[in-house]
């Protein structure tokens, strides 16, 4: 423990105000319970769900797509927005050697633009896909190729997953792909689309989502402002450097805030979105060395997005597209001022946002802001979305430990680290980063509020946290 540092004390210490600890707040607020300090790294509420604000321009770490089945989490997200959460009809498309594809697929666009002899190679692939064979899928490439044929797979798979994750698809847990695509029956979208089925009980993309006209991060900013004018306590630009613990109980943290002032916190309960591999280092006195060993297994991908003030009125229609083409490194263009024409404060301006995976290790992660900025400006040139005069002011955002991630092997770890988790009488791991789970933000929120359920012992606890995400139903519409 830090020594000669301030202490203070409360009922329950949240790490972390993003959807997740938002939803314990929210939770343990309805019940009664208001001694609770709320603890974030950023100088704004939201986590990965927030939203900065540049010259009056406002731009999402990447895009966010308010849309759930759970009655309850859109509930939560009404009650918190009213009016100032909107509907948003979506549209995207995939840019794949040098054309654009419409997505959700649309069958005429996707024969136009492959081509007689493309389209027959996409036919013949997925039949032979569905006539061959099939043992139990281990690989994320070998779940996509068994369901779609290979040439689906390498067109509108492959290289999207591979600049997102940094491995190759056939170093990817099947898991991952049975988790996120679960309940989106992409052989029936893709029959539908190629060979013209007609069953109008299909399972399709969502094509409407809500979204909160001054960015995601209004939600969470808002949920915020309601929890402190209800006692809530709120520590922003404030990092967790040691979780101490006795036996299986976390006594304190220790924080350092943003001027240098280190502060010792005593809580009864903690729940915690800090990266799971990242707490087990935190501990104090030290795991051991099989869990330690276990938690430098976990990997997690970093993200970069460069933000661009564009000088004309409209660029194009799509909330966002996926980047399919090796010849760039980009995986993904988000237009906000599709979402809402309040992301930016100048009509004839548009703020566009281009995303780049990659780690910390990765010369890319420690090129300079200029170097990323000239990047992106080109990429956007060489797919014909922008001149480079258009560009008139760029920054840019780097998140660490931003996606989980599911590769071959992993599990045994994961496992083991879940395990000993489940053993600490008065902590929980929520949300993406906690649990190391590629959740959405509605997995997110209800993770937090399940959480606190647990603690407050509630009708129909204790729910099982680790399962959100896995057993429930996961597609974007039915």
């Amino acid at each position: 423990m830090i020594e000669n540092i301030n202490s203070k004390s409360y009922e329950c210490c949240i790490i972390g105000a993003g959807p997740a600890g938002l939803g314990v707040a929210y939770e343990l607020v309805k019940n009664g319970v208001k001694d609770i300090l709320i603890i974030d790294k950023n100088k704004l509420a939201g986590g990965l769900a927030r939203t900065e604000v540049f010259n009056g321009t406002r731009f999402d770490v990447g895009p966010h797509r308010f849309y759930t089945k759970n009655k309850e989490v859109d509930k939560i997200w009404h009650d918190t927005l009213g009016s100032l959460f909107q509907p948003v009809t979506r549209f995207s498309r995939i840019y794949y050697k040098n054309k654009y594809f419409n997505y959700p697929i649309k069958p005429i666009d996707v024969l136009i633009k492959m081509g007689p002899l493309g389209s027959l190679n996409v036919m013949l692939s997925f039949l032979a896909s569905q006539m061959s064979k099939k043992n139990k899928p281990i690989t994320f490439e070998e779940w996509i190729v068994q369901k779609l044929g290979r040439k689906l797979y390498e067109t509108f798979f492959k290289t999207y997953t591979e600049k997102v994750w940094g491995i190759p698809c056939n170093q990817i847990g099947a898991e991952w792909a049975a988790q996120r695509i679960k309940g989106l029956d992409l052989l029936e979208v893709f029959k539908n689309a190629l060979l013209g089925g007609k069953n109008k009980k299909i399972k399709t993309l969502v094509e409407k989502f809500y979204f909160p006209v001054l960015g995601a991060g209004q939600m969470y900013e808002t949920m915020c402002e309601k929890l402190v004018s209800q006692g809530v306590e709120l520590m922003l630009e404030s990092k967790v450097i040691r979780f101490n613990r006795q036996d299986n109980t976390v006594k304190s943290i220790d924080v350092l805030k943003s001027d240098g002032e280190k502060i010792n916190i005593n809580a009864k309960q903690f729940f915690s979105s800090v990266p799971l591999a990242h707490y087990f280092r935190m501990l104090n006195p030290v795991e051991s060395h099989q869990i330690l060993d276990s938690a430098e297994m976990l990997r997690y991908r970093d993200h970069i997005t460069v933000d661009l003030l564009i000088g004309r009125k409209k660029v194009f229609p799509d909330q966002w597209i996926y980047v399919h083409s090796p010849d760039v490194k980009t995986a993904r263009i988000s237009n906000y001022k599709n979402f809402s024409k309040k992301m930016v404060e100048d009509e004839n301006k548009t703020g566009l946002c281009v995303e780049y995976f990659t780690n910390m290790s990765d010369n890319l992660w420690n090129k300079t802001d200029e170097f990323l900025a000239a990047l992106a400006i080109s990429e956007l040139e060489k797919m014909c979305l922008i001149k480079r005069g258009e560009v008139q002011r760029y920054w840019i955002i780097r998140e660490t430990e931003a996606y989980p991630i599911y590769y071959l092997g992993f599990g045994d770890h994961y496992n083991l680290l879940k395990s000993r988790i489940d053993q600490f009488v008065n902590f929980y791991s929520i949300g993406r980063a906690g649990m190391h789970k590629y959740n959405n933000q509605d997995h997110s929120l209800i993770s937090g509020v399940l959480a606190a359920r647990n603690y407050l012992k509630l009708p129909g606890s204790p729910y099982a946290l680790w399962d959100i995400n896995v057993d429930a139903e996961y597609y974007e519409s039915a």
